[in-house]
Parts: C-alpha cells; sequence; structure tokens
C-alpha cells in the first residue's frame, strides 16, 4: 500500500510539471538486460469509468506475442477500465530493439471484440494490477 501511495504521489506531481517523462514502474531503461515497466503518467484521455494511457515495455530478451508477432519492446496506448479494474490494449507499437531503439517495425490496433489484455506475463513482481490501482486513483485529474 505504502509503495501505490508513493506511486500516486510521484504520478500527481509529474502531471503538473511541463514535459512528458516516463515514470518507471519496474527495471532499469538504462538496462538492456532486465524487463522494464513505464508509464506515461500524463493521461491521453479521461472518463469518469476510464482512462487512456501510454505504456511502454522492454523486454529482457526476445519475445513473440499472443499473435505471433516478434518484439524486443513496446510502446502502448492502453484502456484502464476502473470499475472492472482491467486494462486491455488498444494499440501498440512493436520494435525489434529492446529499450525503444530505432523505429516500430509494427503498429496493431486491438479492438474490443478481440482484447489483448495487459498482463505483462513472465515480469516478477509483476505490476498490472498496481498500475491499474494508480491510473484509476487520479479521479481528481480533469481532462484538457
Amino acid at each position: 500500500m505504502k509503495i501505490l501511495t508513493i506511486v500516486c504521489c510521484l504520478w500527481c506531481c509529474t502531471l503538473a510539471q511541463a514535459g512528458t517523462e516516463w515514470f518507471n514502474v519496474v527495471g532499469d531503461a538504462a538496462d538492456e538486460s532486465v524487463n522494464t515497466i513505464e508509464v506515461d503518467p500524463t493521461p491521453v484521455s479521461i472518463t469518469a469509468e476510464t482512462r487512456i494511457m501510454r505504456v511502454r515495455v522492454s523486454r529482457s530478451q526476445d519475445r513473440v506475442n499472443w499473435d505471433g508477432v516478434p518484439y524486443r519492446s513496446l510502446v502502448a496506448d492502453v484502456l484502464f477500465d476502473c470499475p472492472r479494474s482491467s486494462a486491455r490494449y488498444l494499440s501498440i507499437d512493436y520494435y525489434r530493439l529492446p529499450a525503444w531503439k530505432g523505429e516500430p517495425y509494427l503498429r496493431r490496433v486491438y479492438s474490443q471484440m478481440e482484447p489483448r489484455m495487459m498482463l505483462f506475463r513472465d515480469v516478477e513482481p509483476n505490476p498490472h494490477q498496481r498500475i491499474i490501482r494508480a491510473a484509476c486513483r487520479t479521479s481528481n485529474i480533469i481532462n484538457n
């Protein structure tokens, strides 16, 4: 609970500052040998029950997603469904290299009919529920 409170406070402080900086949740963006997960603390969109935020992931080794797409890192728009405590990918830009180097080689858009849930398989400790709770506790943020 203490970590969640710190995450929320840092998120709010970051929102007050100009510019976009990624908030590190797990790993180290400078170390390509570890799994790294970061969140852009500035929401793309906010409604009473949902948030859309950007999340980026760099994996410690090459991976293949649920559709057979190979990648090493990705940047995604994620829809957080607060009443359901869930998060699903709206779109993902896939990179062949770690740490979001170079240009994405593939962009996929995922419909509500075929959701791809944000789960971070094989990441320990797995932060997906912590990220969902933090994103959904931003009820005092106003969408510009």
